[in-house]
């Protein structure tokens, strides 16, 4: 049997050699399109069995056919005949110019090199042209809900549908449709909202639809179409809105504080969104106070429970803190000025209150921001007057301040000196006027009380007048200088006198000059002012207001003490033999012993050049007494000392002997203390 024979045998169509027919197209893919068909094939191989090539792939005829399928090569439109194999094995043939829902019947006729035409049912297949749909849209949104209006957006299907590397299909519109009910089924089918033909103009920009009704839900149905007219009616373009207001959560308050600064001030609000709220009322101010805004739902909103009215809001600007200045804080009032005036100064408006702690003294009143502070019949004393200011239209109260008011009056004249204070008596030192309320030598009770050095005492004395404005040029004005003391007034003039009167006395709690053992370890170097009567006895340079411990200072009482005043004194500072202008100089005494001159009117024993700053006392200038008598046995005669130094000597002090005569000492015996002091 013939290897031939086992070949299927045909007629392969005319000009066939009567050769053995090819095998069928293999991988045969088809697509449609509007108005195209496109296959894809792969050619048969040529036929070989063992060495023999028994049929030879020459081309492959495509031919088409409407109504039935062709009946041989020559039934129908020959579309293609191809002649390089597998031309169409990768890419697809195009057969355009076709009726869009017509039936093509496409078969295929591979031919041999002996023009062998293979006629199979394998090469068969239809192919019916339509318009293609683009793909679907995609994250289709509900932008808003809003009032009578609704945003989606939507990101629209590729600009092409390629099929295998085949473009079926080119997007040319989005139409968006709706109504109520249910989704639209076709782009005819509703309300059209849009024929978008950009693509993705809605992707981030929504598209608003507008003039529909609050509380209803709408279906929208998103249609892409091609190029060709296909319609994509996916359920992926579908999707419900329901239009309405939104509802605000919250009424606005306002946010953080603000305080009065003078300038024009706007509040911040939380919860105040522009799109939302449409603000009005009072949004600006500049003065400190509550005032209202109001807010308003814009078209797409209202409050939480539907409405849409306005609502007031308030807010306030606070006060800024008070401030309150003085021009001064301290008045004297006296018989040169019986009334003053203090300017207050504050911000703001608040108003101005003054008080006296004491309307005895003091009276006090206001007219606008100027105090006037008056005296209340000559009366001395001190009144602290408190000055408040009350909160103001735009500041707040701020603290009191007091102004301290002393009222220095002179008391009355005619009176003995006695009857007077020791304040009262510094009143009428201070206004100059002394010698006209009393006469040199009248005397004043104190009482001395504590320990002298090492010699406790206590006892009434009478202080007495010595002078008025003594020696002022030099020694300073509006200044009494009195001694100490009288055993009564008008009585004997006394000195203080320690046990060991009379005696050398090297203690340093003795009344000497500068205690020594005897005339040999006596000295007056460095005079008055470095004296142990000075510095550790009498405590002369310390202040009457804190005298150092066991001094006469100290023993004095308080209240002469308060308004004692300090006196400069010229002494020969220097002692030892010289005698010369130069060792004149001048000391701040609170408590001092009297001078030689001062006491003499003559210089015996003293520099010579002491005299030059000095004055004799009217006291004694006037011929009152020198004798001076123990303070503990008041008739017997004493010698006191003096502060100047006995000129050319080295430890020799002046006295005033116990006739009253001008007299001299070595420095370390015990004599009596008389000293002299100033108000």
């Amino acid at each position: 049997m013939p290897i031939v024979s086992i070949f299927p045998t045909g007629s392969g169509g005319s000009g066939g050699g009567g050769g053995i027919p090819l095998a069928p197209v293999t991988g045969l893919a088809t697509l449609a399109a509007s108005g195209k068909a496109y296959l894809k094939w792969t050619d048969p191989i040529d036929t070989v069995v063992g060495d023999a090539t028994l049929a030879a792939w020459a081309g492959t005829l495509l031919v088409r056919k409407a109504g039935s399928m062709p009946a041989s090569r020559r039934d129908g439109t020959v579309v293609l005949d191809n002649k390089t194999r597998d031309a169409y094995k990768t890419q697809y043939f195009c057969d355009s110019g076709l009726s869009d829902g017509v039936t093509y019947y496409y078969k295929f006729f591979p031919y041999s090199t002996t023009n062998t035409y293979a006629d199979n049912p394998a090469n068969e297949v239809t192919i019916t042209p339509n318009p293609v749909p683009t793909g679907d849209v995609s994250a289709l949104a509900v932008a808003a809900q809003l009032n009578g209006r609704v945003q989606l957006t939507w990101t629209d299907p590729a600009a092409t549908k390629v099929t295998d590397g085949v473009t079926l299909s080119t997007w040319a519109s989005t139409k968006v449709v709706y109504k109520t009910g249910g989704y639209p089924t076709s782009p005819e089918d509703g309300t059209l909202a849009l024929n978008s033909t950009t693509r993705n103009a809605h992707k981030s920009s929504p598209l608003e639809v507008t003039g529909l009704t609050n509380g209803t839900t709408y279906y929208f149905a998103l249609f892409p179409i091609s190029a060709e007219g296909a319609v994509n009616a996916s359920t992926a373009g579908q999707i419900t809105a329901i239009p309405n207001k939104t509802k605000l959560s919250a009424v606005p308050a306002q946010s953080g504080t603000l305080t009065y600064t003078g300038a024009e001030l706007t509040p911040t609000f939380s919860n105040y969104n522009t799109d939302q709220l449409t603000i009005g009322g009072v949004i600006k101010q500049t003065a400190a106070g509550t005032y209202k805004a109001t807010f308003t739902p814009t078209d797409d909103y209202c409050w939480s429970d539907g409405s849409t009215g306005s609502k007031e809001v308030s807010w306030t600007i606070g006060k800024a803190a008070g401030s309150l200045s003085l021009s001064k804080t301290t008045v004297t009032l006296n018989t040169d000025k019986l009334t003053d005036t203090v300017t207050v100064t504050r911000a703001g408006d608040g108003k101005i209150s003054v008080t006296s702690s004491d309307t005895s003294v003091a009276t006090v009143s206001i007219s606008g921001n100027v105090i006037t502070i008056s005296h209340v019949n000559k009366k001395s004393g001190t009144a602290t007057i408190t000055v408040a200011v009350a909160a103001g239209t735009n500041y707040n109260a701020p603290s009191n301040k007091t102004i301290t008011v002393k009222a220095e009056f002179i008391p009355a004249s005619g009176n003995a000196l006695n009857s007077y204070t020791w304040a009262q008596i510094k009143q009428v030192s201070d206004a100059g006027v002394a010698s006209t309320y009393w006469n040199v030598g009248d005397a004043k009770q104190i009482a001395v009380n504590g320990t002298i050095g090492s010699t406790t005492i206590n006892m009434n004395v009478w202080a007495f007048i010595l002078g008025f404005d003594h020696n002022s040029a030099k020694e300073g004005a509006n200044r009494i200088h009195f001694q100490i003391g009288k055993v009564s007034n008008g009585g004997n003039p006394i000195c203080f006198v320690d046990s060991t009167y009379g005696s050398y006395n090297a203690n340093q709690g003795s009344f000497t000059m500068n205690p020594a053992s005897g005339s040999s370890s006596s000295t007056n170097s460095g005079g008055w002012n470095n004296s142990h009567m000075r510095k550790t006895l009498l405590g002369s340079a310390n202040s009457p207001t804190s005298p150092a411990a066991n001094t006469f200072l100290a023993a004095l009482p308080s209240d002469l003490r308060a308004v004692m005043k300090s006196c400069t004194k010229y002494s020969d500072n220097t002692g030892g033999t010289t005698n010369a202008a130069s060792a004149i100089t001048a000391t701040t005494d609170y408590l001092w012993l009297l001078s030689e001159f001062e006491v003499q009117g003559v210089r015996t024993y003293a520099s010579q050049y002491e005299q030059n700053s000095q004055l004799q006392y009217d006291y004694y200038k006037a011929g009152n007494s020198k004798v001076f008598y123990r303070h503990s046995a008041t008739t017997s005669p004493a010698i006191w000392w003096l502060r100047s130094v006995n000129a050319g000597h080295t430890g020799i002090f002046c006295r005033v002997d116990a006739s009253g005569a001008a007299s001299r000492s070595y420095s370390g015996p015990s004599s009596g203390v008389a000293p002299a002091f100033c108000v």
